[in-house]
Parts: C-alpha cells; sequence; structure tokens
C-alpha cells in the first residue's frame, strides 16, 4: 500500500477501505459507486453544498443533519447515506 501524504489521507483512506469491505460484504458494490457518483455530481454543482461541508462555522451536528436530508432526497440510502453521516459527524 503507498504511503499517505498527510494524517487526513490515511484517515480518508480507511474510511473509504472500510466502505468498500461492507459494500463486498453485502454484494452493494455497484450501487455504493452509483450512490456515491450522485453524491460527487451534486456536490459538484452546488457551491452552497461545498460552503455547508467547508465551513467550521456549522456544527458537525448540522452538517450531518443536512447531509443525511439531502441524501434522503436523492434516494441515497442504505451504506452510502450510513457513510455520509458518519463521516459528517466526524
Amino acid at each position: 500500500m503507498a504511503q499517505s501524504s498527510s494524517p487526513i489521507s490515511a484517515v480518508a483512506e480507511r474510511y473509504a477501505g472500510s466502505l468498500f469491505e461492507l459494500a463486498l460484504q453485502d454484494n452493494s458494490v455497484a450501487k455504493v459507486e452509483a450512490d456515491l457518483t450522485s453524491f460527487e455530481v451534486m456536490l459538484n454543482g452546488s457551491d452552497d453544498l461545498k460552503r455547508l461541508i467547508d465551513s467550521p462555522v456549522f456544527s458537525s451536528e448540522d452538517q450531518a443533519k443536512a447531509i443525511a436530508a439531502i441524501a434522503d432526497k436523492a434516494g441515497i440510502t442504505g451504506l452510502v447515506g450510513n457513510f455520509l453521516r458518519v463521516v459528517a459527524r466526524n
């Protein structure tokens, strides 16, 4: 495995690896990929969503609630929905 360039990269790798392992166990890799792609499209298309995620003004609880609402409205449920909630809280 390649050496991580920062502690944040190492954490991101662990989260991504855990999500992938869960998707493999659940036979839902394609669904996870589709949901992550949907969220990426939303993120790239919305400066407001980017600000929400990046801004220290919003608490992690507020970010988690907003991301949960956005994910639910977009139909992003299951592993990716839960994953986004966990990442937002942490």
